[in-house]
C-alpha cells in the first residue's frame, strides 16, 4: 500500500467506523494481504474467502507463439493483476529485455502497478476500471493498423476487443489462466457465517458475485441480503440483476478505494443510526459510495 493510501487510512484511525466491523474479503489470498493489514489497523475483523480460484494454463500453440512474438504488437493490454502477473511471469523468460516500443495499458492502478514492479511505462484510467474507461484513454483514439495483444484469463468481456477492432486496430489473445468457483462444503459456509457473520462483503469482479451465488442460493434463504461491497456501478446492475439486495457501491477496486468506501458506508450507518426513531436514513449517496436497493 502507498503512502497516498496509508495517509487515507491514517486520518481515519482514531475514530475508525470500521472499529468491530466484519468485512469479508473474497480475493485470492496473496492479493488481499495489504487489505487486509489495513482493515485491521482501522479496527475492522477481515475475514478472507476467496470467490476465485486462479489456475495457470501452460500457453501453447498459437497464444505460445503470440508471446514469443511480442515485438510484433504495438499495444498490450493487461486487464487484471492476476492478466499482468501471469504475463510478466512468462514473458520475461522469453523477453530479459521488455521491447521498448510498445505502449502498455492497465484496467487500474493495481494492475499497473505489477507492471510497474518489471519496469514497465504503463498507462491507466484513474477513474473507473473497467474496459469502456481502458477505450477512453487520449493514447487509444487513433490506433487504425496497430497491431494489438490483450493478455487475460480464458473467456470474460469482449468489450474492449470490440472498441479495439472498430478503430481499425488487430487484436489478439493470449490467455494464461482460467478463473474457478473455488470447493466449499455447505458445513464450512454454515461455519463462516455463523463465526464470522458479515458486514461487508467486498465483491470487485461480476465472476466473484456469481460464484458467491452459487456457493449460496441453493442452500441459504437469506442469500439476497448479504451486504455486498461493489467496485462499479457495472457490478451494482450485475447484483441487481442476479437477485441481490443489499448493495453498496464504492469508488473502484484498487486497496484505497475500497478502503474509502466502506469508511463512507459505515460513517453513513453511524449517522444513521444516531437519528431519532421517528426518523429514517435513506441510503444517501457521498463521494466514497453509494447505496442501492433492489
Amino acid at each position: 500500500m502507498n503512502d497516498q493510501e496509508h495517509n487515507l487510512t491514517a486520518q481515519h484511525v482514531a475514530t475508525s467506523p470500521l472499529q468491530g466491523r466484519q468485512i469479508w474479503l473474497t480475493r485470492p489470498h496473496e492479493q488481499s494481504a495489504g487489505l487486509q493489514k489495513t482493515l485491521q489497523e482501522l479496527g475492522a475483523r477481515s475475514f478472507n474467502l476467496p470467490l476465485l480460484l486462479i489456475v495457470p494454463v501452460e500457453p501453447q500453440g498459437i497464444t505460445k507463439t503470440r508471446l514469443q512474438n511480442l515485438d510484433q504488437y504495438d499495444l498490450v493490454f493487461y486487464v487484471s493483476s492476476n492478466a499482468a502477473k501471469a504475463g510478466m511471469d512468462l514473458i520475461s523468460s522469453w523477453w530479459p529485455q521488455y521491447p521498448a516500443h510498445i505502449l502498455n495499458f492497465a484496467v487500474g492502478s493495481s494492475t499497473a502497478g505489477v507492471l510497474g514492479s518489471h519496469g514497465l511505462a504503463v498507462d491507466y484510467p484513474r477513474e473507473r476500471m473497467d474496459s469502456e474507461a481502458m477505450l477512453a484513454l487520449p493514447g487509444l483514439q487513433e490506433i487504425a493498423g496497430k497491431k494489438a495483444l490483450i493478455v487475460r484469463g480464458i473467456g470474460g468481456r469482449e468489450i474492449l476487443a470490440e472498441g479495439l477492432l472498430a478503430r481499425g486496430a488487430r487484436v489478439d489473445y493470449a490467455e494464461l489462466y482460467e478463473r474457478k468457483l473455488p470447493q466449499y462444503t455447505k458445513t464450512y459456509l454454515k461455519n463462516c457465517l455463523q463465526e464470522h457473520p458479515p458486514e461487508a462483503i467486498v465483491i470487485s469482479s461480476g465472476e466473484a458475485m456469481d460464484n458467491l451465488k452459487a456457493l449460496f442460493s441453493s442452500w441459504y434463504s437469506e442469500w439476497a441480503q448479504l451486504p455486498l461491497h461493489v467496485a462499479s456501478s457495472r457490478l451494482q446492475e450485475h447484483a441487481c440483476a442476479a437477485g441481490f439486495e443489499n448493495v453498496v457501491v464504492m469508488v473502484g477496486a484498487n486497496d484505497a478505494a475500497i478502503i474509502k468506501g466502506l469508511l463512507f458506508a459505515f460513517a453513513g450507518s453511524q449517522s444513521a443510526g444516531s437519528q431519532s426513531a421517528g426518523s429514517q436514513s435513506a441510503g444517501s449517496q457521498s463521494a466514497g459510495s453509494q447505496s442501492t436497493g433492489a
